[in-house]
């Protein structure tokens, strides 16, 4: 089976979080790695988020990265109050 390469470039609040752990279940994607951009909650959250979620799966192979951590042309706006201050609801 030829897999799908896949980078997944991400702001991981809850949502995401539920999508990033179940794509690392699929066999059909190669993922490539992971970035974690502001968002939902700030870069200083997202990124631990989205190390700890490819921890969770077992995917440490699979890299993570920062990314942008402020929009290019405004200022940041947060999702803090759906998603929690550490964007994952204050889950451990």
């Amino acid at each position: 089976m030829k897999k799908i390469p896949l980078w997944i470039d991400c702001d991981p609040g809850v949502d995401d979080a539920a999508a990033i752990l179940a794509a690392l279940q699929l066999e059909e994607l190669d993922i490539k790695g992971v970035s974690a951009v502001s968002g939902n909650v700030l870069l200083d959250k997202t990124y631990p988020n989205a190390r700890s979620l490819v921890a969770l799966a077992g995917r440490e192979d699979i890299p993570v990265y920062k990314g942008a951590d402020r929009p290019l042309r405004r200022e940041p706006v947060t999702a803090a109050y759906v998603h929690g201050e550490d964007g994952l609801g204050g889950a451990d």
